[in-house]
């Protein structure tokens, strides 16, 4: 699952980095933790128009929906090995996009038989910028979005170690490919299993609190690696 993602950039930097005009810049916002059940604006390039930048809303919402508050389905993520026939989205294969992100959390679990888990942050080595693989639908004059999710890199499923799934992570010619506009079920299966090279990730904890709704994560030290608490051994024994 891809629930969190990051964006502490600003318009500006987006543009230069991806030599685009930005469309709907009011929408943009940055923030260390965005929290996809809060069904953020991000930006995203489309197969639609991909020679600028938009904001798309995160959660798509089918066109059949008339009230949003009837729909209880889970559209954040979308499973490749779902997307071609669930209701929610086998009618926006063709609508492709990508997602632009500076990175995305994950939850891993030190003893899986457990409850207790750690946020863990993923971002990119040696550049500024993930690009989600997505698909949309436009509900009500709004793009909405899903992230699209596959198998796990060996990385990834040490990290999410309870599903083993992770975002589509595209980079060069397989974000390109993403875009083309006629690309057959079959050509974009083949995209869907592209995985982002491990050693061009990195992984590590950050905060705990990042899945609790309770929790104001939008900090910088959302994406910082985790620094242990002080603890004072003495004070065990009221020294």
């Amino acid at each position: 699952m891809c629930y969190h993602v990051s964006n502490e950039s600003d318009p500006e930097e987006l543009k230069a980095e991806f030599k685009l005009p930005m469309d709907k810049v009011e929408q943009f916002k940055k923030r260390y933790d965005f929290n996809g059940f809060e069904k953020p604006f991000l930006p995203v390039i489309s197969k639609e128009n991909p020679r600028i930048i938009d904001m798309y809303r995160w959660r798509l919402v089918p066109h059949w929906i008339k009230e949003e508050k009837d729909f209880k389905a889970n559209t954040l993520n979308a499973r490749n090995d779902e997307l071609f026939e669930k209701s929610s989205y086998r009618q926006y294969w063709e609508n492709r996009c990508l997602i632009i992100c500076t990175g995305f959390f994950e939850p891993h679990y030190p003893d899986l038989n457990g409850k207790e888990h750690e946020s863990w942050y993923i971002k990119p080595k040696h550049k500024k910028y993930f690009m989600l693989g997505g698909i949309y639908n436009e509900w009500n004059g709004m793009k909405t979005f899903s992230i699209v999710t596959t198998d796990a890199s060996p990385l990834m499923a040490e990290v999410h170690n309870d599903g083993k799934r992770q975002p589509l992570v595209l980079k060069g010619n397989a974000a390109l490919a993403w875009l083309v506009p006629n690309l057959t079920q079959d050509e974009m299966k083949s995209l869907m299993v592209y995985q982002y090279p491990d050693e061009e990730l990195e992984a590590y904890r950050v905060i705990d609190g990042i899945y609790n709704a309770k929790q104001d994560t939008n900090l910088p030290e959302a994406i910082k690696p985790y620094e242990r608490p002080p603890f004072d051994v003495l004070s065990m024994y009221g020294v």
